[in-house]
């Protein structure tokens, strides 16, 4: 059976919404363990300004993982919604037809 284009085109975006999917969930895993991994620098005289640095950048970091991953959600459920009007459309077009039915122009 052979699958026309709009069949091709929801196959593709379900696709890619299944992989984004993945994507943000592989993507907070890691920004957790980058958090959450012990740095090692401690307290000792002379480096409290390196730890206090490195804390900085951490939650720097930490911060832009969370907006970052804020966003592939919206894309998210952005594709979800697109994926979602392909049925509306499907259903609009398709209804009163007979899927039988050929059109005879002559």
């Amino acid at each position: 059976m052979k699958m026309s284009d709009v069949e091709i085109d929801k196959a593709a975006l379900e696709g890619a919404i299944l992989q984004i999917d993945l994507s943000i969930g592989n993507y907070v895993m890691y920004a957790n363990d980058i958090w959450a991994r012990d740095t090692g620098v401690g307290n000792p005289v002379g480096r409290t300004s390196l730890r206090v640095m490195l804390e900085n950048a951490l939650g720097q970091a930490s911060m832009e993982a969370k907006a970052q991953h804020l966003d592939g959600i919206a894309i998210g459920d952005r594709l979800k919604s697109i994926n979602d009007s392909f049925d509306d459309l499907d259903v609009s077009l398709g209804a009163g037809w007979d899927s039988d039915y050929v059109a005879d122009f002559s």
